[in-house]
């Protein structure tokens, strides 16, 4: 399991961890059909599903942290307003009970079709936007394709115009500067993009799934 094998890079013992009842695994898939009602997301049967879990580990430890993949999958289906309908439950369950939400949405940064809606709606409910890959690489992926894009003078003022207007999530650069160039100059962000997809290509990155994190940290 990916989640599982990153912790014990990062220096987690996750066998022990699992055996003090301080890690707890759950399939997603699982967790889904008790929140589902006639297949649509039900708000008390999340609650019941969730809360309750939570509630035990926050009695045991004063900080929770959880990696949720069940956007993704609902997301992954096509089924957005399923996954956006989950991911307002989370929110609302934030402000009740006090932990630290990592979810994993499937978003490619380099396909222009992400900035189409479905990045602005991933944002307008989470606090931040992560890149699931080298966040570095494609800003400066995204920075050398606008200076082979755009003449010198326009560069500096699209980074300003990017940096006023982006969303109240909070992300890197590069995401920031594609959104207000989808949105306002969309045949330029197309050239960007290629660009951009062009070199991570040659240096062997490519594409992202995006990760959202949304909730505060107790």
């Amino acid at each position: 399991m990916a989640l599982t094998e990153r912790l014990r890079a990062g220096g987690v013992d996750t066998h022990n961890a699992m055996l003090r009842g301080q890690l707890r695994l759950f399939g997603a898939r699982v967790i889904l059909s008790s929140c589902m009602s006639h297949g649509v997301p039900d708000r008390l049967a999340f609650n019941e599903a969730i809360g309750g879990v939570l509630g035990l580990m926050r009695m045991r430890y004063p900080v929770v942290r959880v990696f949720a993949e069940l956007t993704d999958l609902l997301w992954a289906e096509g089924r957005r307003n399923a996954a956006q309908a989950i991911e307002r439950f989370w929110n609302k369950l934030a402000e009740s009970q006090s932990f630290f939400l990592l979810c994993a949405c499937p978003l490619d940064s380099l396909d222009g079709r992400a900035y189409e809606g479905a990045l602005q709606s991933v944002c307008a409910l989470h606090t931040h936007l992560v890149p699931a890959s080298d966040c570095n690489a494609f800003n400066e992926a995204v920075n050398s394709a606008i200076r082979e894009v755009l003449e010198p003078q326009l560069v500096g003022m699209l980074h300003s115009l990017s940096a006023q207007h982006r969303p109240s999530t909070q992300m890197p650069m590069g995401q920031a500067v594609m959104l207000w160039l989808r949105q306002h100059m969309p045949r330029t962000a197309e050239r960007v993009l290629a660009r951009a997809r062009a070199r991570m290509s040659r240096e062997g990155e490519f594409g992202d799934g995006a990760l959202t994190t949304s909730g505060t940290e107790p």
